[in-house]
């Protein structure tokens, strides 16, 4: 056992799941298998190339009620009449409303087997998200490495959102620390 990566050197599996190896099913196994190549390259809690996603409805009255929530009055998320007359051509989420969702998405994804903290996100919004627009919203873990000083694995995503008619609405990086339970 190595004590610095916490993994066997040679099949870089924990104490832990060497002892209960006989004891787990198949799919137990495959979760652990399938960790091995992003521990290779130093990651302990997250795989490299795992990625998820999500979609997002935005009925008009979600765009007006996340607006008010969130203080913000311009009448492009408010007023029917206003935003038709727009550019746009119809009422249009402000960008806190998808842009918070696909922000969400990632502490929701990891909490499920870790405890993830976000520490830098960069986003850029390339469409206006209309009212009653269906967004899907991607991530994927592109990089990972366990630092010790943060106690978790330090992890560089990548993702975005694109509409029904399948144009891109936001880019987005994140870099998060992802602990152990």
């Amino acid at each position: 056992m190595n004590a610095e990566t916490g993994f066997c050197d040679g099949c870089l599996r924990t104490i832990d799941e060497i002892a209960a190896w006989s004891a787990y099913d198949d799919d137990a196994r495959r979760a652990v298998l399938d960790r091995v190549e992003s521990r290779r390259h130093g990651a302990r809690v997250v795989r490299i190339g795992e990625a998820f996603e999500g979609t997002l409805s935005l009925p008009p009255d979600s765009i007006r009620q996340f607006a008010t929530l969130v203080d913000d009055r311009n009448p492009l998320h408010h007023d029917d009449a206003y935003a038709r007359a727009s550019r746009f051509g119809a009422l249009i989420a402000s960008g806190t409303q998808p842009t918070a969702h696909l922000m969400a998405m990632i502490a929701t994804h990891f909490s499920q087997y870790a405890q993830p903290l976000g520490l830098e996100f960069g986003i850029k919004l390339t469409r206006a998200v209309k009212a009653n627009d269906v967004i899907t919203m991607r991530w994927r873990v592109v990089e990972a490495k366990w630092k010790a000083s943060l106690g978790g694995d330090l992890v560089k995503l990548e993702g975005g959102a694109v509409n029904q008619a399948g144009e891109t609405v936001m880019k987005a990086t994140a870099t998060i620390v992802v602990m152990p339970l």
